[in-house]
């Protein structure tokens, strides 16, 4: 910065010296041109005036006032040519008497030549005020260099602005890392580096999981002190020569140079890594997973905007496998791609085209074997596609964060659908109806359900919200708080995927719930898996011992359900029962219970 200043102060220097040193020259010349014209002129007679001979002396003195004036005029002019430091009209005022100087200096040089006595009085007069303009000049010439400071500190604090800008425009504010700017400058660089060196430079794209929904949860403070924590954390197992830039929102990118592909792998997953442990933020224990996508050069592109592109591609492809993991770019990706975009695009159209529908999958009492609920289960009838699988459409919606109005629409049809198989006289079994993370923190949840039920005329004790594990976990007061605020209106409450997140148990009893479901993957493999059994056991004793419900997902065996029947579990749900079945199929498994009870 110091060097930049110096250099600057040469360069500004050199914009006044060197046309100040031509203006003295001219200046110096067109003095003594007058002079020497003046004594040329001796031998003649002008106006029938005397002409005399003058001190030497006095005829050098006028010339260095007049060279001395000229030389003032040259300094404001250069001085005001470039910076706009003072007003115009005392510009002019300056010139004005700069120039009556001027003249009366000349004119007092040339009357020296003169010799009678109205003209020597003249010329004395006309000495006094050009003598008079040797300190007005040296003062004149002061104010210059007072003004010329000026303008120059206020260049440099220009120059510090600018710099300062810069430095905002290519960092970011909040971790302190280059940005986006920056990224796309530096990285064209490195790629003409690497490819002196011959070797291969990895683009990693990292995308916090589930960010989003922390950060509406909890509030954006906890949100930034969050990202810093990440980066932080990610800074301490950075290598010398990696570099990582944050685009904006929960979005990073790491480059780092690799002999081969193997290692770049490797470095991506120990980032996966070192994100396990949780983070500590204002009392609360956040854990937050990555999803990376890698891209290589020069396999996968030669230039920046490809390379970032396809590690953009890769970290979806990432997000579509579930999160927490890595995926290197493949060609196949940019077809993917297209396909995600139309299939977005279409889902936004979905509900206008009411081409969603609800399917119903029935709940069985395990000691009875009736049926006693069904859980509402959205489906997407595509007009060309066909039926989309739920786990295509399910994590798009919530990224595009349209799980909001479709949760509420399945919500809304599933409450019509039962209060009108409870009027038609279908046996009164409960429904429970998932909540995604975006609905369960919406402030209007509450009042939106509250408005259902009232509008459908169904009776609450028939309605079971489920919500998963985590969702608790982000902000257990809020969880409570809002838990606490649905069942004030009468419905139920269940934890669904019980085991697959962070619960501690000190929470849970704390929780206003009537349900657990034990995920299915505990479900899949018992009882010849020894530890899923165990997990499964362990949670019907824990739920039993807080009086809690329990009902377990995705059974198919009869050994599964014999294993489930002997440690007690109440209910369960899962194809050895029924698949999900459209209203007017399941209707049938209503009048077949129906037929059972009477």
């Amino acid at each position: 910065m110091h060097e930049k200043k110096q250099a600057s102060k040469r360069r500004s220097r050199g914009v006044i010296v060197k046309p100040l040193l031509l203006g003295s020259l001219l200046s110096f010349a067109i003095v003594s041109a007058v002079v020497l014209l003046l004594e040329q002129g001796r031998s003649h007679t002008l106006f029938g005036l005397p002409w005399g001979a003058p001190n030497g002396e006095n005829i050098a003195l006028r010339a260095l006032i007049i060279n001395a004036i000229q030389l003032g005029l040259v300094c404001f002019g250069l001085l005001f040519r470039g910076y706009d430091v003072i007003s115009r009209a005392f510009r002019r005022r300056i010139n004005a008497v700069y120039t009556v100087m001027l003249g009366l200096s000349y004119g007092a040089l040339v009357l020296k030549y003169f010799n009678s006595t109205t003209i020597n009085a003249i010329e004395q007069i006309f000495g006094v005020v050009g003598i008079v303009g040797i300190p007005a000049t040296l003062y004149a010439l002061y104010l210059l260099v007072i003004v010329y400071r000026r303008v120059e500190n206020r260049l440099e604090d220009a120059q510090e602005l600018s710099v300062k800008y810069y430095n905002q425009l290519i960092t970011d504010s909040l971790t302190g890392l280059p940005n986006r700017i920056l990224f796309q400058d530096q990285l064209t660089a490195k790629l003409a580096e690497v490819q002196k060196k011959r070797k291969k430079l990895a683009v990693l794209f990292l995308d916090l999981d589930r960010f989003k929904f922390i950060n509406d949860t909890l509030g954006h403070r906890v949100g930034d002190l969050l990202l810093q924590g990440v980066v932080e954390r990610l800074q301490r197992v950075m290598r010398r020569d990696e570099t990582l830039y944050r685009l904006g929102g929960d979005e990073f990118i790491l480059v780092t140079e690799c002999e081969q592909k193997s290692d770049g792998l490797e470095r991506a997953n120990a980032l996966l890594h070192h994100m396990e442990d949780p983070f500590e933020i204002d009392d609360h224990e956040l854990f937050i997973t990555t999803s990376i996508g890698l891209s290589w050069y020069p396999d996968d592109g030669e230039d920046m905007e490809t390379l970032f592109k396809n590690a953009d591609m890769a970290m979806y492809r990432a997000k579509d496998h579930g999160r927490n993991n890595v995926q290197q770019y493949e060609s196949v990706m940019n077809v993917h791609a297209v396909e995600r975009l139309q299939l977005e695009k279409d889902l936004r159209k979905a509900i206008e085209r009411e081409e969603f529908r609800v399917f119903y999958q029935p709940q069985i009492d395990i000691d009875s074997g009736r049926m006693i609920g069904m859980e509402a289960l959205v489906r997407w009838q595509h007009p060309e596609r066909g039926m989309v699988s739920p786990g295509l459409f399910i994590p798009l919606a919530e990224e595009t964060n349209l799980i909001v109005p479709i949760g509420e629409w399945v919500m809304r049809t599933a409450c019509v659908q039962t209060k009108r198989w409870h009027d038609a006289g279908f046996p009164h079994i409960r429904v429970s109806i998932n909540l995604s993370a975006h609905q369960f923190t919406q402030p209007s949840l509450v009042s939106k359900v509250r408005t259902i039920l009232e509008e459908t005329g169904i009776e609450p004790k028939y309605v079971d919200l489920e919500i998963t594990e985590s969702i608790t976990m982000t902000n257990v007061d809020k969880a409570i708080s809002t838990m606490s605020e649905l069942t004030g209106l009468g419905i139920q409450i269940s934890i669904d995927d019980f085991g697959t997140g962070y619960s501690s148990l000190s929470y849970l009893k704390k929780f206003p719930i009537h349900t657990l479901k034990i995920d299915q993957s505990f479900v899949r493999d018992i009882p010849q898996n020894s530890d899923d059994a165990a997990i499964a056991t362990a949670v019907i004793a824990m739920a039993h011992s807080l009086n809690l419900n329990v009902i377990a997902e995705g059974v198919e065996t009869e050994e599964q359900l014999e294993f489930l029947r002997e440690r007690n579990c109440n209910e369960y749900q899962g194809y050895l029962c029924s698949r999900p079945l459209p209203p007017h199929e399941f209707e049938e498994l209503l009048a077949n219970e129906l037929q059972m009870r009477t």
